[in-house]
Parts: C-alpha cells; sequence; structure tokens
C-alpha cells in the first residue's frame, strides 16, 4: 500500500492484492480472477449433487435446499464480485489513489502515521489469515476420508470465501487510511478554533495563544498549525487548504462506495445469513455437537469479525468526516474577517451539500446501527426456523 512496505513485506502484499484487488492487471490477477469465476460457476451448478453424496439421500426437502445455500451463496458473491472488479476496479482504484496523492501534496504523511498505518494493515491482514485458514484446513482434514469431489468443491469454497474475506480487508485499510485524514483535517480545524477563540477573547494580547494552548492539554489539535498561525499566517488560505483537503477525501470516499458497493452489500447480507444457519444447524443438532463445536464457533467468530471490522472502520471515518461539519460551524459562529467568513461559508456549504457516508449501493449505510439491526434481524428468523423445524 503506497510504498510502505520492505523487500518482504511488499512480496506478501502483491500476493494479497491478487487475491483481493490489484491496482494493475497483470498476468496472475487475470488468471487468479478468472479460475475464481469458473470454480464458482461450478460449484453453483454441482452444489445439489454434492448435498446429496454428504446425505446419502436426495429427498428435495426443505433442510437439503438449506445444506446447499451456502456454497451457492458463496459462488453467487464471488462470481458478482470478480466481475465488478474486472469492470472498474482498475480505474476507480486510480482514481482513489491519485486523489489521496494530491492530499499529501498539501500534507505529507508523517512518520508517525505512516507507521500506524504499517501495523493496522499488517494486523488486518493477518486476522484475516487466522480466522480464515486455520478453521478450514480443520474442516478440508476431516474430509481426507471421503475419496469423491466433495472435498475438490470444498477447497473451491473456501478459497472463494476467502477472496470475498480479503476484498472486505482491502476495503477496511483503505478506509483506515481515509479514517487518517478526516482525523488530521479535525485536528487542524480544531487548532484554527482555538486560535479563533483567543483571537475573539484576548485580541491585544500577542502571547495569549501561547498561555491558552497549555490549558488545553487534553484536546487533541496540531501545535504547528496553531503555532504558523500565531506568525501571521493567513487564517483565509489555511481554511482554503482545508476545503480542498477535505473535498479530496469526500471524493475518496465516493471512489471506495462506487468500488466497494456492491461487494460489501452482498458480504454484509450473505455473513447474517451463515451466522443464522450455522446457528440453526448448531442448535437443532443436525451436526453432532461433539465434533463441530470448534468449526461452529469458528466460522461464527469470522463472521462476527467480518461483519463488525468493516461497519465499525466506515462508521468511524464518517463520524470523523461529521466531526469536521461540527467544528466549522463553531468557527464560523465567531468574529472573523470578511475573507475568512467568505472561505469558511464556501466550506460550510460544500460539506452540507453532500452526505459522507459508505453504503451498500445506497441500500442501506454501514454504520453501527447495522450491527444491531442484522442481530435483530437474525434473532427474528432463527427463531421462524427453529419454530418450522
Amino acid at each position: 500500500m503506497f510504498h510502505l512496505m520492505n523487500k518482504w513485506s511488499t512480496l506478501f502484499w502483491n500476493i494479497f492484492s491478487v487475491i483481493s484487488i490489484d491496482l494493475s492487471y497483470n498476468k496472475w490477477q487475470i488468471v487468479f480472477s478468472t479460475s475464481l469465476i469458473i470454480t464458482s460457476i461450478y460449484n453453483f451448478y454441482i452444489t445439489p449433487n454434492v448435498v446429496c453424496a454428504l446425505d446419502g439421500k436426495c429427498d428435495g426437502s426443505l433442510s437439503t435446499v438449506i445444506k446447499g445455500l451456502f456454497i451457492r451463496v458463496v459462488s453467487s458473491t464471488c462470481v458478482i464480485s470478480r466481475l465488478v472488479i474486472f469492470l472498474k476496479g482498475n480505474s476507480i482504484l486510480i482514481q482513489y489513489k491519485k486523489n489521496i496523492e494530491k492530499f499529501h501534496l498539501f500534507t505529507p504523511m508523517t512518520q508517525f502515521e505512516t507507521e500506524v498505518l504499517k501495523k493496522v494493515s499488517s494486523r488486518i491482514v493477518l486476522l484475516c489469515l487466522l480466522l480464515t485458514v486455520p478453521v478450514n484446513s480443520f474442516r478440508l482434514w476431516k474430509m481426507l476420508y471421503r475419496s469423491d469431489f466433495t472435498i475438490f468443491i470444498f477447497i473451491f469454497m473456501y478459497i472463494q470465501n476467502m477472496s470475498m474475506y480479503c476484498i472486505e480487508t482491502h476495503f477496511t485499510i483503505l478506509c483506515f487510511i481515509l479514517y487518517q485524514k478526516f482525523v488530521g483535517i479535525n485536528k487542524d480545524l480544531m487548532a484554527l478554533k482555538i486560535d479563533t477563540v483567543v483571537r475573539n477573547k484576548y485580541p491585544f494580547m500577542l502571547r495569549a495563544r501561547e498561555k491558552y494552548g497549555k490549558n488545553l492539554n487534553t484536546v487533541d489539535y496540531n501545535r504547528d498549525v496553531l503555532q504558523t498561525l500565531a506568525a501571521g499566517h493567513s487564517i483565509a488560505n489555511f481554511v482554503e487548504q482545508l476545503k480542498v483537503k477535505h473535498r479530496l477525501a469526500r471524493e475518496a470516499v465516493n471512489n471506495l462506495n462506487d468500488l466497494f458497493g456492491v461487494q460489501l452489500g452482498l458480504s454484509m447480507c450473505s455473513l447474517c445469513l451463515f451466522s443464522m444457519f450455522d446457528l440453526y444447524y448448531h442448535i437443532r443438532g443436525i451436526m453432532n455437537p461433539t465434533k463441530s463445536n470448534i468449526l461452529i464457533y469458528g466460522w461464527i467468530l469470522q463472521y462476527s469479525v467480518r461483519f463488525g471490522s468493516v461497519t465499525i472502520l466506515a462508521h468511524l471515518t464518517s463520524k470523523q468526516a461529521l466531526k469536521s461539519k461540527i467544528l466549522i460551524t463553531d468557527i464560523h459562529n465567531r468574529y472573523l474577517d470578511k475573507n475568512t467568513k467568505e472561505e469558511i461559508q464556501l466550506f460550510l456549504n460544500q460539506m452540507c451539500s453532500c452526505v459522507i457516508e459508505f453504503t451498500a449501493c445506497d441500500f442501506f449505510t454501514l454504520n453501527t446501527h447495522l450491527i444491531t439491526s442484522a442481530i435483530a434481524a437474525a434473532t427474528t428468523y432463527l427463531v421462524i426456523l427453529l419454530q418450522f423445524n
């Protein structure tokens, strides 16, 4: 990601990019995506035979249909996601990268921000591997006694599922980059707010900013900006730079919505569905509880972490963007010179004219309220399933 890794990390990230989304359509990306699409179509077609082979019978009951639902949902989401990536993945990611690079022309990434991004992104990818590889490998190990075609179907399915998880992981990393940008903008706005309050409260005290700043140790703001403003830097020009940076960050949010909207919508719905039916199987005892507890808990943990990481990080980023609006409104209500007032009014109009949030194709918003709604809906349908046996 943006030349942050060393030699071995770069190799690791190149492999991760092939599994998720690559900025350049190299041959490995094309081969991997084509293979995923072919195996997904094959899995979708062969699902009834797989269920019959596992159960040893084909009675056509609802239980048989439900057991094949997981394979077909994974196949469908994988095919649609890969087709979306083929159609617009490269161009939109390039637009996102250009917006971030333009942002860095105004405020380059500090060493601290770079280190935080490296640690967070590496841990997110490591978590992805720890939640998918062990539990799926254990499931395949338990199926080694079978000599039919079903083990290959499950291998294909787990690779498809992991590719979807990698796409979600890619989104969370790109979203965290935007989170850092909005946090930086808010720190600058907080410094501007402090400077404005000092100008209004102590207009004839040259060293009041320093005195006022010492009483705000608990407030997170950019002290370098405060010193620059104290040295006589134009506030209007500073607000104009913040306005441009905020616009670039908003455009990057729109880029992520355009690219990941379909994938995230499918992922969120399928994760809720998988969790509900895994709980249903476990409660009804369709699987042997003494042998399936580890798998069931491992899968539910994976689905919960995937759902939570996407929604929570998207919510935090949107919250930081909303905080910018609150800060600029507070600054606008104070006494300022005419030029600064005009720039702040333009900045405020710019933010009020658009909604900064992450959505799944505008069907639902990715925030913490989605978690409670999903739990309520899944619980309701789980009770219905249990009632109908």
